[in-house]
């Protein structure tokens, strides 16, 4: 790793511009994340984790729906005056939010914004914050081998999954920008397929666009406790009228399982969960993405999955991609 690489330790949140702020606020408190404190008109949402804040929702300045980029956590002032060397960066900035903190702030060669925050007060936690489980329930599973609840009982509460942390996200780029926007990211922080620690199976994807949109993220995730819980959430979503995208199901690379959603502006926010820890010594691997290197059980992939449109949710794919002979998926993307 180059010496002059911003050396990050985990995602620290997402900033997303809405078009309808009440309807914005609506979807993302039944999602399962809590305000935490409102400043002018930005909103600071948290889940039940350390981070002080995990997602800023603030009103568009033109109507449209816009990720504004993503913020990165640095364990010392000097990797954040690292950052402040870098070409076009901010210089370090007193961050006026919970947790308060410093950043520095450098746009991606697509003209994204990528953060990095040092030095913020980290929230005191509970572990069993996050869960549907009554205090009463035995939290314990039988399985046909190993019966260890007896005499107890499994008993949930209803409501949205309460969100732990920001897992990752998922970032579209046209075909003729990866390779550059690839090697910007991999050059700039220590962002690479593995680390000596174990950690999440993926902060962050870099994937290729459809023919004719412009870089745009593809999607955010955030952690909830366990399976009960996503699928309670899943199920008060639905009840609230909110539109699935895909999901749920379970992925193969990473192995989480997944549920992905349109929140209240028409962006795909995704809520995982037993996600696999990987670290150096963890074989890696390298595959198409494809309907069968996606996903093990779930639903078949929507169009709406593959073009982020909310138009599309339910719809199938007019055609699949052909991996094997190299033909992409048949899709209409419509205006970029």
């Amino acid at each position: 790793m180059s010496a002059s690489k911003v050396t990050v330790s985990s995602l620290a949140h997402v900033h997303y511009q809405h078009p309808d702020m009440s309807r914005a606020a609506a979807f993302l408190q039944e999602f399962g994340l809590i305000e935490e404190k409102k400043v002018g008109n930005r909103s600071y949402l948290r889940g039940y984790g350390a981070q002080p804040y995990i997602y800023i929702a603030e009103p568009s300045p033109d109507g449209e729906r816009h990720f504004l980029g993503a913020y990165w956590v640095v364990d010392s002032r000097e990797e954040l005056q690292k950052a402040e060397k870098l070409p076009g960066a901010t210089a370090i900035q007193k961050l006026d939010a919970p947790g308060q903190g410093e950043a520095v702030t450098v746009t991606d060669p697509n003209g994204n914004l990528v953060g990095f925050v040092y030095g913020q007060e980290l929230r005191q936690v509970n572990a069993q914050g996050g869960a549907l489980e009554r205090d009463d329930s035995s939290r314990v599973s039988n399985t046909a081998a190993d019966k260890r609840r007896k005499g107890t009982f499994r008993r949930f509460d209803i409501g949205p999954s309460p969100v732990h942390k920001l897992g990752h996200y998922g970032y579209m780029v046209p075909a003729e920008k990866f390779e550059e926007t690839l090697a910007w990211y991999t050059s700039v922080m220590n962002l690479k397929p593995t680390d000596s620690r174990y950690t999440d199976h993926h902060s962050f994807f870099l994937g290729v666009s459809a023919p004719g949109t412009k870089a745009h993220v593809h999607h955010s995730s955030f952690e909830v406790d366990d399976f009960d819980t996503q699928e309670l959430g899943h199920d008060y979503l639905r009840s609230k009228g909110w539109t699935n995208c895909w999901g749920l199901g379970r992925h193969v690379m990473g192995s989480q399982i997944f549920d992905y959603w349109f929140d209240g502006s028409g962006n795909v926010l995704e809520h995982y969960s037993d996600g696999d820890l990987v670290n150096e010594d963890t074989p890696i691997g390298r595959e198409p993405a494809a309907p069968n290197t996606l996903y093990i059980w779930g639903p078949n992939i929507p169009l709406g999955f593959v073009t982020g449109r909310v138009e599309d949710a339910g719809k199938p794919l007019p055609m699949p991609p052909d991996v094997v002979a190299g033909v992409p998926a048949e899709i209409s993307t419509g205006d970029a």
